[in-house]
């Protein structure tokens, strides 16, 4: 079922590309109708996700079916269907090439979908570029806007960068298995090089430029420091709620692809070792890098978008210690941070809609122009902040253990200290909204989409920070069959 979950969300893109094209598909009350459609198509490919948990076919010998695959494609039909509803709320800003809008949103969902399915190496590149070059085209979604044209082009100039790493990585990947198995399957090239630790000549050389090459790619795709410089432009010269799912949904996808891709093909302790350092040095350069740059920003989307670094620091903690505790923690805070991210990029939104800037200095005093907006604001920052009960609270603090178990004493520190300047920047936002004096003090409503997706997010927060465990044990019981987890 999850095969057919893949072929239900292509049909369903083309699909809204071929409706763009009708008479009256940019009408006003068109977006509604498209959004209300795509609404449709996640909830189908999520359940179709959900039939195929206990099954283990191997599709085509490329997309493989079981708990990890299903749970990875309804993580990311739920970041579409967040998305959607936050677009619906805001639908004039999508007027123009409405049906596009959502056929390209339908295929990030796609390709993050064939990520966290496949157990190819080639599919998996499929799938990332798949997902890529539709938001290349939706950062540039504002055709007559200079700076969503630069954000694209920026993006798009790097994102080429990040997928020859990844191409050139998984040549000499091939080049190290080759001769004894010419597979790009992740479970083959692992039983091989595992083959290979026992033999007198080792392993091959070109496997460790090979697995670097990869990382770099992978940490582009993640905008994790130093491969972070597209993130800020890019955030703040796309439509809103392009960032919003650019924040999260190619990114949820790429962790946990990541996880897998490590756990299965490069288990083996010579290399493990290798890349949970490197991982980890990544983890502090992003929090670290991160959580400065978002202390100097006014502009709430470029902060957000320094923010990601950081929160994507935290989450690559996770895959550094290499357990299945650290592992189920990622996807946790993933879930949680999708959810709150979704939720304030949404906010910003329809506070832009309303006639209220996108600068902190715009949002002062919001808690005597509209009561609800303030309540959605603080809930949504205090969220990424990490404030107990909400869905933050509980993935950092498992990220911070599962250092602290995996003998990585010095990363959680550092990852604790991290917290105290995001807990400034996210508060500094919460206080100019509710202590500040408003420049303009008339009031304004919010449309009744926006203020049901706003509460349906921010339920969400809430629920996830007072109920994590069954989610946390569905995590778990899925990334257990890992081949890294079964090592140990």
């Amino acid at each position: 079922m999850i095969f057919a979950a893949l072929v239900f969300l292509t049909i369903s893109g083309m699909a809204l590309f071929i409706a763009a094209t009708f008479k009256g598909a940019e009408e006003k009350g068109a977006g509604q109708i498209f959004g209300g459609a795509s609404l449709a198509v996640y909830g189908i490919a999520a359940l179709f996700a959900a039939m195929a948990w206990n099954d283990t076919t191997l599709h085509y010998g490329v997309i493989k079916s079981g708990g990890l695959a299903s749970l990875g494609t309804i993580i990311m039909c739920g970041i579409g269907a967040l998305t959607v509803a936050g677009a619906m709320a805001n639908p004039e800003k999508y007027k123009a090439g409405v049906g596009e809008f959502f056929g390209f949103i339908a295929f990030v969902v796609l390709g993050g979908a064939i990520m966290v399915s496949t157990n190819h190496l080639l599919v998996l590149l499929l799938g990332i570029e798949l997902s890529s070059y539709a938001t290349y085209i939706l950062v540039g979604y504002y055709r007559d806007d200079r700076f969503s044209n630069e954000a694209a082009s920026k993006y798009f100039l790097l994102g080429a960068v990040a997928s020859g790493f990844l191409i050139f990585g998984m040549s000499l990947v091939y080049a190290s298995v080759a001769f004894v198995n010419g597979s790009l399957s992740y479970a083959d090239i692992g039983s091989t090089l595992a083959g290979l630790v026992g033999q007198t000549t080792g392993l091959p050389a070109l496997i460790y430029p090979g697995l670097a090459m990869l990382l770099v790619g992978f940490g582009f795709k993640l905008a994790l420091a130093p491969f972070h410089s597209w993130t800020p432009d890019a955030y703040q010269g796309a439509p809103t709620m392009v960032a919003a799912i650019l924040s999260v949904g190619p990114k949820a996808a790429v962790v946990i692809a990541l996880s897998s891709l490590l756990g299965t093909a490069f288990p083996i302790n010579e290399l493990s070792v290798a890349w949970k350092n490197a991982i980890a040095v990544l983890a502090i350069l992003s929090m670290t890098l991160g959580n400065l740059m978002a202390l100097q920003q006014t502009n709430i989307k470029r902060l957000l978008g320094f923010s990601s670094i950081a929160q994507l620091g935290y989450v690559v903690i996770g895959v550094a210690t290499g357990t299945l505790e650290g592992t189920s923690a990622v996807i946790l805070y993933v879930v949680g941070y999708a959810i709150t991210n979704i939720g304030a990029f949404t906010l910003v939104a329809t506070l832009r809609e309303a006639g209220v800037g996108e600068n902190i200095e715009d949002i002062a005093g919001l808690v005597k122009r509209n009561p609800f907006a303030a309540v959605m604001l603080t809930g949504f920052f205090m969220g990424l902040a990490g404030v107990p009960l909400l869905a933050g609270f509980l993935g950092k603090l498992l990220l911070f253990k599962s250092a602290i178990d995996g003998s990585m004493l010095a990363l959680a520190i550092i990852a604790a200290l991290n917290v105290v300047p995001s807990y400034y920047y996210y508060f500094r936002i919460i206080i100019s909204a509710i202590f500040s004096e408003p420049k303009d003090s008339s009031t304004f409503e919010l449309n009744p989409t926006a203020t049901t997706a706003l509460a349906f997010a921010l339920g969400g927060v809430v629920l996830l920070g007072i109920f994590p465990t069954p989610l946390l044990t569905i995590i778990t019981e899925a990334v257990r069959v890992l081949p890294l987890f079964a090592l140990r």
